[in-house]
């Protein structure tokens, strides 16, 4: 007798770049700055989606400083969510959970909300939390990694490389002057040049520097020639990276400057009339599922679901910013149920599944992935003037959402087995991503942007060069290009026959073919005492007059 089991995804995934607020580490905290810690990390928690440490955490603040009503609230919710998990519920009263948070938090963290049909939703269904940079909320620790020392110094002659289409393995480019090149432009009448849009050819962030003397605050990575891909996309002919962009670079200005929103995030959400009738459709014909019917059913939940809804928010709905962070998600998704090809170690959430996942129940469930801001380290010097970052810049997190019978959706704060697994492999194997789809290299040259506007927002590093944004501004003159970015995408499923008997149906966002052409923390900022050195070598005193890029010589 053939035996049957089904399990049905709904995978929601959002982008989002998460932010807070910073205190440096100077000495040992007393209980009250031991608990503003404490609450400093909980909003951390809740941004990555871990909401249960961030009530635990609350709880303990709490509890140091003797506010028992809160520590009380805390340890209701705590345990109520334990019950619930252990029963297979939902978590814990989520709008109780997110007031909480909401209230304990300095600045108290912010909850964005979007549901299926583009109005204002109950927590229950989906949110982000969101607020302003999150690195800056981490501490800033001493560290003797003599890493940096290992590598090749800064040499003081900078200025001989007048060829900006020659390769260069550190080139510097001061955004002061970037913009006042582009506002020379402007005034003129003349088009922004390719060598400005494509910043000259740099095809990833190492260092931020400020230099208050003489006014710069400059980003510095590899660079090189480029050329222009099928796409649109211009592409370093020494790392085979995408260039940064200019306009992604004026959006981020103004998302992270004062009176921008502080953050930015894409999400693609089942509309929720939808979610209602695929629920209804497997009630009405999982008895008739089989491994021969498992295509036709799966054709069928697909058309069921239709299209979805694609928010973008923080950024402008038809920015390149948009564009990419649309896109990357939308490819993470196919890779997740297996319709793309990721590298070697990669695994669809299909090859994850054991033996008892596969045979799961038929219940249906919402499996959620959604990228954030990742980095194993972003070193400062003691002084704050020079900033490396290293690891990846783009982390994959999962969480588990309950379906109700209505569609409703609520979130579960915890992932299975298989969907965490997935979220590790898809952020271990990111550099390797990066090299096989350029778009998850674009990805992360907006997330390297996006965490440098940040850094010179949050840390006055504009303040200290004497430098505030003029014609990158939220109301500058410069206008960045329109990209049409899709607001509705195409439901994509896929299905698995395992040992011949069990089906399992996996839903996922994506985009309609005929509009393919649109498709496109914590403990993380460390001090380094060797940076001064490199921030003295790469500084452009008396030596870059009118130049707004140079490159830095190997010893």
């Amino acid at each position: 007798m053939l035996r049957k089991s089904v399990q049905l995804f709904t995978a929601v995934t959002c982008l989002c770049f998460a932010t807070a607020s910073a205190s440096d580490k100077s000495a040992e905290p007393g209980v009250h700055q031991k608990a503003a810690q404490l609450k400093m990390e909980a909003r951390i928690a809740a941004e990555r989606g871990e909401f249960d440490v961030a009530v635990r955490n609350i709880m303990e603040a709490s509890e140091m400083t003797g506010d028992r009503q809160t520590a009380t609230r805390a340890r209701k919710l705590t345990k109520s969510a334990a019950a619930n998990a252990a029963g297979g519920s939902p978590f814990a009263d989520f709008t109780q959970i997110m007031t909480l948070i909401q209230e304990q938090t300095t600045p108290p963290a912010r909850w964005i909300t979007v549901d299926g049909e583009g109005g204002a939703m109950t927590a229950e269904t989906l949110g982000v939390f969101v607020g302003g940079p999150a690195f800056a909320a981490m501490n800033a620790l001493m560290s003797s990694d003599s890493r940096l020392l290992q590598a090749a110094e800064f040499a003081r002659n900078a200025n001989q490389n007048k060829n900006i289409r020659k390769a260069a393995k550190l080139r510097m480019v001061s955004i002061p002057r970037l913009e006042q090149h582009v506002r020379k432009l402007e005034e003129q009448g003349l088009p922004v040049t390719d060598e400005l849009r494509n910043m000259a050819g740099i095809s990833r962030i190492d260092y931020l520097f400020v230099f208050p003397e003489t006014g710069d605050v400059v980003i510095a990575g590899p660079a090189g020639d480029w050329t222009v891909d099928a796409e649109g996309r211009a592409i370093s002919s020494t790392t085979h990276r995408p260039t940064l962009n200019l306009d992604d670079l004026v959006t981020l200005t103004r998302t992270f400057g004062q009176t921008g929103p502080g953050y930015f995030l894409c999400t693609i959400v089942p509309k929720k009339g939808q979610v209602g009738a695929v629920q209804d459709f497997v009630k009405n014909n999982q008895q008739k599922l089989n491994a021969q019917t498992a295509a036709e059913f799966t054709q069928e939940v697909e058309q069921t679901l239709g299209l979805q809804n694609v928010f973008v928010r923080g950024v402008p709905q038809n920015s390149r910013v948009a564009s990419v962070i649309v896109e990357a998600d939308y490819r993470m998704k196919e890779i997740g149920i297996g319709k793309r090809q990721g590298p070697k170690g990669m695994k669809s959430y299909f090859d994850l599944l054991t033996r008892s996942e596969q045979r799961g129940s038929s219940s249906m469930d919402a499996l959620r992935w959604w990228m954030s801001v990742g980095y194993d380290a972003i070193r400062m010097s003691p002084d704050g003037k020079a900033f490396e970052f290293s690891g990846n810049s783009v982390e994959c997190l999962s969480e588990n959402q309950f379906v109700h019978d209505n569609g409703d959706r609520t979130g579960t704060g915890k992932a299975s087995r298989a969907n965490t697994k997935f979220a590790e492999l898809f952020t271990k194997h990111l550099p390797d991503l990066a090299a096989q789809d350029p778009v998850f290299a674009d990805l992360e040259n907006i997330l390297d942007l996006a965490m440098v506007s940040a850094l010179i927002h949050e840390r006055g590093l504009g303040l200290r060069a004497g430098w505030t944004p003029d014609v990158f501004a939220a109301n500058g003159d410069y206008r960045t290009r329109s990209v049409e970015v899709p607001q509705e995408l195409m439901t994509a499923a896929e299905f698995r026959v395992f040992d011949g008997r069990s089906v399992v149906v996996q839903v996922a966002g994506g985009v309609r073919v005929d509009v393919a052409d649109l498709i496109s923390d914590k403990d993380r900022l460390q001090s380094a005492g060797e940076l001064a050195s490199r921030s003295d070598a790469a500084t452009p005193i008396g030596q870059q007059q009118n130049r707004w890029w140079w490159d830095a010589v190997e010893k």
